[in-house]
């Protein structure tokens, strides 16, 4: 055990030492249980876990590039990306094309696609409002809702922004992924103004609506 590079990774030497003990029979001084019940157990209890998860394979699992299907629901609702590959796909409700680009395809030419989706189309505001709490994109909605009003002003897409806007996540997160330092001395005011951090310009969103609208 103590030549296990990733045991030792997680337990140190005194720690391992206290299991070995354990595992023999051998009678535990008062610090060695209070590494047992503090420190072993709990680790123990999440390896359990994270073994019958099959958490490891899972991470491992290279996840399938669904960017053509996001490219097709953009089109659907009425973004065409003017890609050469055009597939067809099935369709994602709106709500949920603009809560899976922020979660999980936080590209920069989707995320520029999410003022139009606001604008050009009906929203249900209140499943939009549950599933930005529910995957913790309150801040990124919130922001890209604001957008959407620099471009053209509406009083339904309001309504949703001054709920957002008193109801902020406090951390720090990405609008889109990159380096934090870097990030953190270019991101424009706005974008912190929201707790996020990314390169988004209102004139780039601006120029880029001119071609939708």
């Amino acid at each position: 055990m103590l030549k296990n590079e990733a045991i030792n990774r997680i337990f140190g030497k005194v720690e391992i030492d206290t299991i070995i003990k354990k595992i023999k029979g051998v009678k535990l001084k008062q610090t060695e249980k209070n590494y047992l019940y503090r420190s072993i157990r709990p680790k123990l209890i999440a390896a359990e876990i994270v073994t019958k998860d099959d958490l490891l394979k899972k991470i491992n699992t290279k996840k399938k590039d669904l960017s053509l299907d996001i490219e097709a629901n953009l089109s659907y609702y009425g973004y065409n990306m003017f890609s050469l590959k055009k597939k067809k796909a099935k369709k994602i409700e709106i709500e949920e094309l603009i809560i899976k680009i922020l979660n999980e395809y936080p590209k920069s030419r989707f995320i520029e696609a999410i003022p139009i989706l606001l604008i050009k189309n009906k929203v249900d505001k209140f499943k939009l409002l549950e599933l930005a709490v529910l995957y913790h994109v309150k801040n990124q909605l919130g922001y890209l809702l604001e957008t959407a009003l620099l471009i053209k002003p509406t009083a339904e897409l309001k309504e949703i922004l001054n709920y957002l806007k008193a109801n902020k996540e406090k951390e720090i997160s990405y609008l889109i992924t990159g380096d934090y330092e870097f990030l953190t001395k270019t991101s424009p005011k706005r974008i912190k103004e929201w707790n996020l951090l990314g390169r988004f310009f209102d004139e780039d969103f601006i120029k880029n609506a001119e071609g939708y609208l």
